[in-house]
């Protein structure tokens, strides 16, 4: 019986390349539409590469986002 820690290793390990992640990855992940996934990189100034047809995102500044985005406890 596979755990959600094993699915969660296969996911990373299956999308991400170096530092790279898959354009539908991040999509799914954040529940964008192809609209809001249009102008994803420059809204949140993210780096991006096309190759051939796919588009990916740097995963490093993915991270960036998430410890921007740190609220302290004061905050709410």
């Amino acid at each position: 019986m596979e755990t959600n820690d094993n699915k969660q290793r296969e996911l990373k390990e299956i999308s991400i390349i170096g530092d790279w992640i898959p354009r539908k990855v991040v999509q799914e992940f954040f529940g964008y539409g192809n609209t809001k996934m249009a102008n994803f990189a420059s809204d949140y100034k993210v780096t991006v590469s096309k190759v051939g047809k796919r588009i990916f995102y740097k995963y490093s500044d993915l991270l960036k986002l998430f410890d921007d985005g740190i609220m302290n406890d004061n905050l709410q």
